[in-house]
């Protein structure tokens, strides 16, 4: 089995998300307008110890539901590149053990092992995003410093979701051409249709999350899992007919 992207772990980030900036209005309303009536009425310390609890209060509980978000969108998107690669992994442990003497037929299934092997999804770019992110966030305390590895881990991420994008579009295509050869070698029908996964431009995913700030995102990352999801389903009862 290739494995699964968990779905609930992607919809529990969006929950969490929406519950976070919640918490935040919570905290930030009265806050705000004590702030407000310290302007008007001038009741300094009074209205200070009111407005610096409520910031401490803030921060604790957006930190530590930042880090239970931040944690499991980890986790999904290791899933993801796991899921893919133990794909390919199996679909080339099964492609190795077809015996054929059809010339034609193993020549389609040494190119296909070959690129098969190169769309396996390295771990550089993942390991780089997770390393500069918790630089990041270890280096909180000197403004410039985090800026730079923020910027250092948007790229590594970017790189990274652009692997998965690619590998995960690419992959159809080559089971798509090598499962056809398989089918007409092995005499069969029909063998099951390998769900695609659209190609997506990188560009065009970070433009459209900023416009609708953020929500594009969350419908992705669930989108994408599906998609990952259906696509594993279909390959798996292609492969347990060609096999």
């Amino acid at each position: 089995m290739d494995g699964r992207v968990n779905i609930g772990l992607a919809v529990t980030v969006i929950i969490l998300t929406i519950f976070s900036f919640f918490v935040s209005m919570i905290f930030m309303i009265p806050v705000a307008y004590s702030m407000i009536n310290s302007q008007a009425y001038g009741n300094g310390i009074e209205t200070f110890s009111y407005y610096f609890s409520g910031f401490s209060y803030y921060y604790f509980v957006t930190i530590v539901l930042g880090m239970i978000i931040a944690i499991l969108e980890i986790i999904l998107f290791k899933q993801w590149m796991n899921v893919l690669n133990r794909n390919i992994l199996n679909t080339q442990r099964m492609l190795s053990n077809v015996r054929t003497e059809d010339i034609s037929v193993k020549s389609e299934i040494e190119t296909a092992s070959v690129e098969l092997r190169n769309e396996m999804i390295p771990n550089w770019a993942f390991w780089g995003f997770i390393i500069s992110y918790l630089a990041m966030l270890g280096l909180s305390f000197l403004g410039s410093m985090v800026l730079l590895f923020g910027l250092i881990s948007f790229i590594f991420f970017l790189i990274y979701l652009h692997q998965i994008f690619t590998t995960s579009h690419d992959l159809y295509k080559i089971k798509a051409r090598v499962y056809s050869y398989l089918k007409n070698m092995k005499g069969l029908p029909s063998v099951e249709e390998v769900t695609s996964v659209p190609r997506r431009n990188i560009f065009l995913v970070v433009l459209l999350t900023i416009i609708t700030i953020g929500i594009y995102w969350f419908y992705l990352i669930v989108k994408l899992s599906v998609e990952i999801n259906e696509y594993v389903k279909s390959d798996e009862l292609a492969r347990i007919k060609l096999t």
